[in-house]
This record gives C-alpha cells, structure tokens and sequence, in this order.
C-alpha cells in the first residue's frame, strides 16, 4: 500500500517489467557464457589431444627416446608431457628428472578418464612437481597414457573465457528493449489512468458526458473506448429504465387521482338529478295534483332520469377507454358512414332551428379502430356545437392525409370560447358555464370523451377559436 501511495502504477510497473528483464539477461549471459566457456575448454582439450596422439606413434617408434624437435616444439608451447603405464607409474615427465619423486597417477581424474573411455581432462589441478597449475588433457595407448598439459596462468585464462562480444550485444537488446518497454508501459499506463478516471467519474455519477478522446488510437485505447461506452449504453439504460418506472408509477398514481376526482365528480353530479326526480316523486305522493301539475312533475323526472342515464352511459364509456382499453373491439370504421348516421339522427331533432351540418369527407376514409368511440368523437362534437356555440353551421371536412393517419378539421359559426377556458375544455366535468351546461343536459364529459377517444386511435386533437367566429377542433385518427 505504501508503495502504491509513493510511485505512480506507470512507475511500479515499469520497475517489476524492468527487474525481471533483467533477471533474465542475467541467467541468459550466465548460460550462454558458461556454454561457450564449455566449448573453449573442448577446443583446448582437443588440440591436446592431437598432440597426446603425435607422442603416442613417437613413443611407438623410439620408446622413451621420443623426437627432441617434437619435445623441444612443445616445450616452447609451455606443453608439459608426461608418460605413465596402465598403472599409473610415471615413467617420463618434461618438470622434473627425478620420476621416482612423482607419486603414482592412477587414481587422477584425467588418468581414469582415459584408462575407462580412451581419453579425459582436468582443469587447474596443481601439479605436485612444481606447484603449478595446470591444464590436463591425457590419452590411452596399448601399453602407456600420454599426457599433455599446459599452464593454467593468465594466457590460458583468457582463452578459456570465451568470446565477451555476445554479452554486449545483448546488452545492448537489452537496453533497447527497456526503451521500447518504457514508451509501451507509458501507453498502457496512459489507457489504465484514463480508465481509472472514468472509474472515478463513473462513481460520481458524471460519465454520460465523459469525454474518450485522450484514449490513444490504438488497440488499448479502442478497447478502452468500448468498455466505457458499454458501460454508458448500460447506464443510459439503467436511466432509462428508472425513468419509465418513474413514468409508470406517475401514470399508476395519476390514475389513482383521476379516478378519486371522477368519483367525487360523479358523487357531485349525481345529486343534482337524483334529488330532483325524488323531490317530483315525494310531491307526487305527498300531494292531490291537478293533471297539469302532475305531468309537469313527470315530464322533469323523466328528463333527470334521461340525465342520469346520460351521464352513467359517458361515465362508462371514458372508463372503458383509460381502463380496459384492451376490452375495446378493433375493426376497419367508414369515417363517412358514421358521420352520415349521426347527421340523419340531428336531422331527426324536433327544434324549431336546426344547425346545418357541412360533411367534407369521402366515402373511402376508413380507419382501424373502435366504431364506438369514433361515433362518439363526432357525436360529442356535434352535441357540444349544438348546445353551446350559438351558431347557424358545423363544418366537418377532411384537410390532409399521410402514409400513416387523417387529418380532420370540426368548427362551428358560433361564439367560441373564452382563450381562458380553451386549455381547460378537454378536462373531465370541466364547465365553462356550470349553470348553463346542466340546463342543456350536458354531462360535462362529452369533450374529455373525445380527446380520450381521439388518443386511443393514436392520434392528436387541438381546440381553438377561429379569427372571425366559432370554435375550431382539428383532430387526427390513425389509419
């Protein structure tokens, strides 16, 4: 820990890289130094050996008595040459005259060696002739060893050292080596301290902006972009995916809230009628009549009654459409043909002033949809321009089709709407003339039934007054 708190990681991990590159130079250097130490030692022990055989036919020819220019040749080499028979009495050695002072040689290495497989060597055994060492190399004959042997000083040293030229080579590699590494450590250090960056970003929350362009454009800084942006596609997920669960639960509660304020709104809207038609029936039973009276009495309980069943019918219906949406049946719907019922039905109305109604619409407009609930945006527009607007006219027409949906524009002559009340008009029970409204018969669902209607076959619907008179609806209905 306090190591990693003392150096950067670029730093250790360039120190551990480095200590064990060197570690291996050095086992390297050890190896292949003792190997060519190896074969300097062969070297030597075989030109011995050449000689060892050039001492072996003299000694064959002339005994003891060997060739003086051979000897006196070796001599200026500083070869020292010794013969002894097959158990190991010296009977000739180039140090000394006196052979009886040498001791027997059968049991020296380079003695048995030969005696076993023919030839053998040792390195820097002291002679006991002359307290020196040497260099022995010794070869068996049918009746006698011959043994050569050179001084083991400094020149001989030198030549047993080997060649020195390879270790500064690899030296060299090495130091390049460590260059190369110090530059490529230096670039993953780079990718790992970005990485530890975005780390520490990623806990603090602020990595959907984080920016990858110091990342290196190469293999470690492409890896290093894709974990990160893996890692913001996760999150941007995982944000996503809260946010929707937000949205649910808002939807879930909303919907809570609309149905407590539907409830009180229909507790609110179903005393007025209720009582009504109770106030008729007690007079009705509490009191002697005249027939006018009572017709009276009854004509107003059974337009409550009406009301009522209105209102229970509206209260059904816009429960249906946020509620059990998928209970509603889907079918191919002729726009036109639920346009020309709903215009014979007005057109049926007994008023002494009827709206003309102006249909714009082909016969071929046909949506996938609930015929229901296309009925009832139509009716309910209809009914709402008819109650309230004033007006002598309604204009329903077709205004624009695309690949996916048609385009319809409902407006009336009338008086319009005050711009306050125009953001308020689609809200449920919501009455721009409260005492008014219930005079006409209206639920006060009749709008929010349409723009519910209308979102149901993925659509969209505005409201606003127009320049010169009337209110205006422009709607779209999914084909």
């Amino acid at each position: 820990m306090a190591l990693k708190k003392t150096f950067s990681y670029q730093t250790r991990m360039f120190f551990i890289v480095n200590v064990f590159l060197w570690i291996l130079f050095f086992v390297f250097v050890t190896i292949q130094y003792s190997r060519e130490r190896e074969y300097q030692v062969e070297k030597l022990d075989t030109r011995l050996q050449v000689y060892n055989t050039m001492l072996l036919e003299a000694y064959a020819e002339n005994g003891l008595k060997l060739d003086s220019a051979l000897t006196h040749s070796l001599a200026a080499d500083s070869v020292r040459i010794t013969i002894l028979d097959h158990k190991g009495v010296v009977l000739f050695d180039t140090s000394s005259d006196q052979e009886d002072k040498l001791s027997n040689h059968g049991t020296r290495h380079e003695i048995v060696q030969a005696m076993e497989k023919g030839h053998g060597y040792t390195i820097r055994r002291q002679s006991e002739a002359d307290n020196q060492e040497y260099f022995y190399s010794a070869t068996a004959g049918d009746k006698i060893v011959v043994r050569t042997a050179v001084p083991y000083g400094v020149t001989l040293t030198e030549v047993l050292q080997g060649d020195l030229g390879f270790v500064w080579v690899v030296l060299c590699v090495t130091l390049i080596i460590n260059i190369i590494l110090f530059f490529a450590i230096r670039r993953i250090s780079l990718a790992v301290t970005n990485l530890r960056d975005f780390a520490n970003a990623a806990k603090d929350g602020n990595i959907l902006d984080y920016d990858t362009s110091s990342f290196s454009d190469d293999e470690l800084g492409e890896v290093s972009s894709v974990i990160i942006n893996m890692y913001k596609d996760l999150k941007q997920t995982a944000i996503e995916r809260d946010k929707s669960l937000q949205e649910t639960l808002f939807e879930e509660k909303e919907k809570i809230r609309i149905k407590h304020q539907l409830t009180s709104n229909i507790n609110h809207e179903l005393k007025t009628p209720v009582q009504a038609i109770r106030g008729c029936f007690e007079t009705l039973l509490n009191n002697n009549l005249d027939a006018e009276t009572t017709h009276r009495l009854l004509e107003s309980g059974y337009n409550n009654t009406m009301r009522l069943n209105d209102l229970l019918q509206d209260v059904a219906l816009i429960t249906r459409i946020t509620d059990a949406k998928s209970t509603l049946e889907v079918a191919e719907v002729n726009v036109a043909n639920v346009i020309k019922e709903i215009c014979e039905e007005v057109d049926s109305y007994s008023v002494e002033e009827k709206m003309r109604i102006n249909v714009t619409v082909p016969d071929n407009v046909v949506v996938k949809g609930n015929k229901q609930l296309i009925d009832a945006i139509f009716r309910n527009l209809v009914n709402n321009s008819i109650q309230y607007s004033g007006g002598r006219d309604i204009f329903i027409s077709l205004i624009k089709e695309t690949d996916d949906c048609y385009w319809f524009d409902f407006y009336d002559n009338g008086t319009g709407v005050a711009e306050e009340h125009l953001s308020k008009i689609f809200e449920r029970f919501y009455r721009i003339d409260s005492g008014r409204s219930r005079k006409m018969g209206g639920t006060g669902l009749g709008l929010s039934i349409v723009r519910n209607s209308v979102l149901f076959h993925n659509g969209e619907i505005t409201a606003q007054n127009r320049k010169f008179a009337g209110l205006e609806f422009i709607f779209s209905l999914h084909k």
